[in-house]
């Protein structure tokens, strides 16, 4: 889906003091922007895109350079973790930073009245110390959020009573501390997220395959038709990629099923980082992999099949068993075609061409690529 772009306006500058009508003026524009917000955040399902939106909408309305999202990242995670998509920390690795649900962190901020500060945490963790709460402890969650920054506003999602994520904003750019009126801003923002995360929440459950994080079987069909439906009628391109995994029956017979779906969720994570845009990435059946790929025509989507090849060539992955080797390589084979009005009445006859390409392709070795 795409990305949903609000633009945020700014109340224009008062050259006199606040006046009572004033006040109220930029109250009923906050409160025009947030309905606008409202209805492009609900509208959109996709989850990546969502937070993409809420994070461009509080850097515009903030300014400030650095800002990020924690979510729970699947249904039986135990933590809120550091969403990918944060602006201007100097990190390398976003999972590091996980806070867990059930920490006192979490707790203080879904029934504290205010939106918090870092350093204000601080204050209230060391007060706790020294208080008979000591049991009551702040500092892991602390030292972790200090990593990022310093000086970070943590603003709570909180839907149904509960939260489900915690937006943290870095200083503002002009060093400026946060006026009420933009924490108040911003957490009203949070509040219409929060429902918006839940609802994408609800959606990535139904259309999403839980092990590997593709989209399933049913969803892959109907996306099929749709942008074949769509190429028919604008004559731009679309292209098909299958893959599976190279001899991947032995992943299973040799390690054991654990072992086999570690190596289904790793290439299953490559195939998601390969795709870009419009691109779907999807679970067609078993190993069986798919990538439905919007306007590239047959060499451009034969480019990406061979990066996405090159990197799963070039992965390794980490064994926890004690059987066999501790480092398992893997290699997949993929087939293109790309969609011929003429000839691709159905979803079964593109699928069919792309088949055949993947076909020749594990005749001619396997760890390649071959069109159709």
């Amino acid at each position: 889906m795409p990305l949903v772009s609000v633009r945020v306006h700014e109340p224009p500058a008062m050259s006199q003091p606040d006046t009572f009508i004033e006040h109220y003026e930029r109250k009923i524009h906050s409160q025009k922007q947030l309905i606008e917000l409202s209805k492009a955040l609900n509208s959109n399902l996709d989850l990546r895109s969502l937070i993409d939106s809420i994070m461009n909408v509080s850097i515009a309305q903030s300014r400030c350079l650095q800002a990020g999202i924690y979510l729970v990242p699947e249904i039986d995670h135990h933590g809120l973790v550091l969403n990918e998509n944060f602006v201007g920390f100097e990190i390398s690795d976003a999972e590091e930073f996980v806070i867990p649900y059930k920490s006192d962190l979490v707790k203080l901020l879904s029934e504290y009245p205010t939106l918090l500060t870092l350093a204000e945490i601080k204050n209230i963790a060391a007060a706790t110390a020294h208080s008979s709460l000591a049991e009551v402890n702040y500092r892991e969650a602390v030292v972790q959020l200090s990593r990022l920054s310093d000086r970070l506003l943590l603003i709570p999602l909180k839907a149904k009573g509960r939260i489900n994520g915690i937006l943290i904003m870095g200083p503002k750019s002009d060093g400026e501390e946060y006026l009420a009126e933009e924490k108040a801003f911003l957490s009203d923002l949070a509040s219409l997220a929060a429902i918006a995360v839940e609802n994408a929440r609800l959606y990535e459950l139904a259309t999403v395959d839980m092990m590997t994080k593709l989209k399933i079987h049913h969803f892959f069909q109907t996306r099929l038709r749709e942008e074949m439906e769509i190429a028919r009628e604008t004559g731009q391109p679309l292209s098909l990629l299958l893959t599976d995994i190279d001899h991947f029956k032995k992943f299973n017979d040799t390690y054991g099923h654990q072992i086999g779906d570690l190596v289904l969720k790793e290439v299953a994570k490559v195939l998601i980082s390969t795709a870009k845009g419009k691109d779907i990435a999807a679970r067609y059946g078993g190993e069986e992999f798919a990538m439905i790929a919007p306007g590239r025509n047959l060499e451009a989507a034969r480019v990406v099949a061979e990066k996405y090849r090159e990197r799963i060539e070039k992965l390794t992955v980490k064994n926890p068993s004690n059987k066999g080797e501790k480092q398992l390589k893997v290699t997949v084979s993929v087939g293109v075609a790309t969609f011929d009005p003429g000839a691709d009445h159905e979803n079964k006859h593109l699928i069919e061409r792309t088949d055949q390409a993947l076909y020749a392709a594990k005749h001619a070795g396997r760890n390649r690529v071959e069109i159709k």
